[in-house]
């Protein structure tokens, strides 16, 4: 089936989030802000995964390994972000553990029992808030919270930092780990039904600088829900293996790497330079820069079509 440009990536899940937050949707805002560990642990640490008791690997009906989501939750989180969540950067210990995060984790979006602070039962509780500042939060009482079993979270700390600490693992890995998985394509059906476009493809950018590579993606959302940005020809085939993508964008400056990935196959290329590249390969098509943003959605869509 045909998908429409509604589909989002792992990097769309963090700018929502951070939509969010400027909405001031906080529920929404802190729920897939807490998902984000989830999604990372399971990148980082996919060896970690839950056994019986005599050490055999507990597996699925499906035969797959059963992830110990907790555990990878953790260890990402005190590996990749409680950097992000100190009261102070000097600060030797973060003011959120891993340990708490998984614990916030699972009681708001599965339990949300460790808010009412009126069963004595449990040992720690959250107190979320807002406006409380640039810290991940102020203590009125200017204590040590953590230690005394109240935890106080400005949401929009929580987020803020979440995301900062989840884009910079993405910025770090996203050319050696596989963050495609967490793709989710959605159905646009209305632009399945009218436009009959081919959407479903992926378009791979290769491109040196990311910030221009971030703007032809921006660019191209309206072609295709599935993009890849890579910064070498080496790095695109290290993420793509022996898969092809349904075109190639690539800059000027990539013609002239060593080891292209797309010589070697009759995908489609698309070469954004000032001058024209002295290749007379028909799947090449070439647009000058400055390019207009529309020509560059109609070359692509064609070969996607």
């Amino acid at each position: 089936m045909k998908r429409g440009d509604a589909s989002f990536t792992f990097l769309s899940r963090i700018q929502e989030i951070e939509w969010n937050v400027e909405d001031g949707r906080w529920q929404s805002a802190l729920a897939l802000a807490l998902t984000l560990p989830d999604i990372c642990g399971g990148i980082e640490y996919p060896e970690l995964v839950k056994k019986y008791r005599d050490g055999r690997v507990r597996k699925d009906r499906n035969g797959e390994m059963v992830r110990d989501v907790g555990s990878q939750y953790i260890q990402w989180f005190n590996h990749f972000a409680a950097d992000y969540f100190k009261r102070d950067a000097q600060d030797a210990e973060p003011y959120l553990s891993g340990e708490r995060c998984w614990q916030l984790r699972c009681e708001y979006l599965h339990q949300n029992k460790g808010f009412s602070n009126e069963d004595g039962s449990e040992n720690t509780y959250f107190h979320l808030g807002i406006n409380c500042g640039t810290s991940v939060c102020m203590s009125e009482e200017g204590g040590e919270e953590q230690n005394s079993g109240h935890i106080r979270l400005d949401i929009q700390q929580i987020c803020s930092r979440m995301c900062l600490a989840a884009r910079a693992y993405y910025e770090e890995n996203h050319n050696r780990k596989d963050f495609s998985l967490y793709h989710t394509p959605v159905l646009d059906f209305v632009q399945w039904a009218n436009r009959g476009e081919n959407l479903e493809k992926t378009i791979a950018i290769v491109c040196s600088d990311r910030d221009y590579g971030e703007g032809i993606k921006g660019a191209l959302r309206k072609v295709s829900g599935l993009i890849e940005i890579f910064k070498s020809p080496e790095a695109a085939k290290a993420f793509l293996k022996k898969k092809k993508p349904a075109v190639w964008v690539i800059t000027g400056e990539m013609a002239e790497q060593k080891n292209q990935p797309w010589k070697i196959d009759r995908v489609p290329v698309v070469v954004l330079s000032q001058s024209e590249p002295e290749i007379k390969d028909g799947k090449y098509t070439w647009i000058p820069i400055p390019f207009s943003v529309n020509r560059l959605r109609d070359d692509v869509r064609k070969w996607l079509s």
